[in-house]
């Protein structure tokens, strides 16, 4: 643990919050989850223990009592942050929403208390406007879903956000088994949702122009580009792709002969309507009469496998 951090708030306790609590307890922390009602509360508290499970079964955990008892919750934010290190915030993703809790936060909490964002896309310096009184210890911590079993998270610092505020959350994050990145300056989407984001519209283009189904897009990615992904980005696949010569040898040589390619590629920024159509039908063909949870079992016994293999400590 790290040594002056040993509560954690899990402010908002919908999917994404649920998945913090669950890896938070699993790794010694106390944990206050908050929202606004008992019956989501409780509804939290229900799968965060499945997590825990999960987690358990797999040898990332000791007993699942144990780690569940480290976890309580409360209606209310007042009490949340009381005796609270630091907060893992996971509320909806707009402004209107995070900007009146991160003020009221600020009031509040000790002035040595961080608070970390959960959202996917939303800038911290907008969000530091509403902290009047220590606005340097706003920072984002965006985790990939599931939360608790995707080691990444981008740690991106507002205009304001102080270094100490960064090293501590990276601490934190290496100690609970996350794998950090930060972000040398702000980008809506941040790293890893961006180069997602890109890939998704091809994704999309290539089954709304008749290219592919939906079935074969993600058979290809899984077991051609993904299977790499899952040891080595994208700049040291293409060094490894430029043989003797490295990456400059492909991007200078090979990577040139890509141009026509990205020509032909899809370059709006709002989704059509038809390809919106074609990816829904194509999705349920693929998936049939498999449920959500069978989904996300199969999903979860790969996942595990793979932190195992890459990322286990």
């Amino acid at each position: 643990m790290i040594e002056d951090i040993k509560r954690v708030a899990c402010v908002g306790s919908g999917l994404i919050g649920q998945g913090w609590a669950a890896l938070f307890a699993l790794n010694g922390y106390e944990v206050v989850m908050q929202d606004l009602s008992e019956e989501k509360l409780a509804e939290a508290v229900e799968r965060v223990r499945g997590h825990v499970d999960f987690l358990v079964q797999a040898e990332l955990g000791g007993s699942a009592d144990e780690e569940m008892s480290r976890i309580e919750t409360t209606t209310e934010l007042s009490e949340a942050l009381r005796d609270t290190d630091f907060v893992q915030e996971s509320v909806y993703e707009n402004y209107d929403v995070k900007k009146p809790l991160y003020g009221e936060m600020d009031r509040i909490a000790p002035a040595e208390v961080i608070f970390a964002s959960s959202t996917s896309g939303l800038l911290m310096t907008e969000i530091q406007k509403a902290m009047s009184v220590h606005p340097e210890r706003g920072i984002v911590a965006h985790p990939w879903n599931p939360a608790h079993l995707v080691p990444l998270v981008e740690l991106c610092p507002g205009e304001l956000t102080s270094k100490e505020t960064v090293d501590r959350t990276y601490a934190l994050m290496e100690d609970i088994g996350k794998v950090p990145v930060v972000l040398k300056k702000e980008a809506q989407g941040f790293i890893a949702n961006r180069l997602s984001a890109a890939l998704w519209r091809e994704a999309l283009n290539l089954v709304e122009t008749g290219v592919a189904s939906v079935e074969d897009v993600d058979r290809a990615v899984k077991a051609g580009p993904g299977i790499r992904w899952a040891i080595m980005g994208p700049y040291l696949t293409y060094h490894l792709g430029g043989g003797k010569g490295g990456i400059e040898y492909l991007m200078r040589h090979i990577g040139a002969s890509k141009a026509s390619w990205l020509e032909t590629m899809a370059k709006w920024t709002v989704t059509p309507e038809s390809a919106i159509e074609k990816a829904v039908e194509g999705v349920d063909e693929m998936v049939g009469d498999k449920t959500l949870e069978e989904l996300e079992g199969w999903r979860d016994r790969h996942l595990i496998a793979l932190y195992n293999l890459l990322w286990k400590k």
